[in-house]
């Protein structure tokens, strides 16, 4: 039992002094270390403002191609070839003449009727006239009455007008043509407003809302920047594409944008932010995520940080480090938490 106790003994003592071995030896070895040569620069704040950014298409806010609903001879023509009009202005008029012609006869052959509806009533009331009678003077009466309705109506359509206002486009009818609803006569695009069609990723559609901002760009006026609003969402995200249609509404009134361009999109997504920029040779990664090494004391002290961004050489952190701190700019690779560094001049 004394033997195997003096055995422990033995065996506890040299572990303890195994280990204070390798501690004094690591201590020797970090004290023989050299500093570590690396570039520093100072960490400083700027505001940031988190976007999203799209491809957008513009398209009239209404547009039709005018046509006739009936067949005829154009015989007069109201507009020239990108004119702007209202709403009910006249556009061109097919030759009326024969529906006049019958729209004359059927007012007189009304008059007429009314005339013997009238006197029927007359003699009906005075119980001299049948009532099978009445009832026909009656029925011829309503009768002509709805075809003279219905000549009026077509008479009304020789007379082309624009549905609703906006800008011509160019005229695809002459003086004298015989047309019928198949024929083109000219495009009318409302072009103010315009509509802004764009796709955002479906995980970003709980950040949009009616009513939000968007920031258009077009490479016709490279020095301007468009304002317009959200007005629509779609009812689902595409499951081909997983992402979500939005539309906007865009104020043209000078017409300097047209239907059919493409665009660049911003929206902004938040308000804005104050971070700390570093370059982005400041900024390292492990396995628990991503750090910098400030410099307290000529040490490196690593720093857990949080990116908020990256672009054009530049990162924006949301925490972990101050303004004014002291940072590795170059070098942090070469580094380890804790050593001398030396910071090059």
């Amino acid at each position: 039992m004394l033997k195997r106790l003096v055995g422990y003994l033995f065996l506890f003592g040299l572990i303890a002094a195994s280990t204070i071995c390798l501690v004094l030896d690591s201590k020797k070895n970090t004290a023989l270390t050299p500093p570590t040569l690396v570039e520093a620069t100072q960490a400083h704040t700027q505001s940031w403002q988190d976007t999203l950014q799209a491809i957008g298409s513009l398209s009239a806010s209404q547009g039709v191609v005018v046509k006739s609903e009936t067949t005829g001879r154009i015989s007069a023509i109201y507009f020239r070839s990108g004119d702007n009009v209202k709403t009910g202005d006249p556009l061109v008029q097919l030759n009326p003449a024969i529906l006049k012609a019958q729209l004359a006869a059927a007012q007189a052959e009304t008059q007429l009727c009314k005339a013997d509806y009238a006197r029927g009533l007359t003699l009906f009331k005075k119980k001299v006239f049948a009532q099978a009678d009445l009832d026909k003077v009656a029925a011829s009466y309503h009768a002509n009455l709805a075809k003279q309705a219905q000549i009026a109506a077509a008479l009304d359509q020789t007379l082309i007008r624009a549905p609703f206002s906006g800008q011509l486009g160019l005229r695809m009818v002459n003086l004298g043509d015989i047309i019928d609803p198949n024929k083109s006569i000219v495009n009318l695009e409302a072009i103010n407003p315009l509509r802004v069609d764009f796709n955002i990723p479906g995980t970003a559609a709980n950040k949009i809302t009616l009513g939000s901002k968007v920031f258009i760009h077009s490479n016709a006026y490279p020095d301007k920047i468009f304002v317009g609003t959200i007005y629509a969402l779609d009812s689902h995200i595409d499951n081909d594409t997983r992402s979500l249609s939005v539309r906007a509404s865009l104020n043209n009134p000078k017409k300097e944008l047209l239907p059919g361009a493409f665009v660049d999109i911003n929206i902004n997504l938040g308000p804005p932010e104050t971070l700390i920029i570093v370059p982005e040779t400041a900024v390292n990664s492990d396995q628990n995520g991503n750090y910098v090494y400030r410099i307290i004391n000529q040490r490196a002290i690593k720093t857990p940080v949080i990116i908020r961004f990256h672009q054009n050489g530049k990162i924006g952190l949301s925490s972990g480090i101050y303004e004014g701190n002291q940072i590795i700019s170059v070098g942090g690779f070469k580094v380890q938490a804790n050593s001398v560094v030396i910071v090059k001049r």
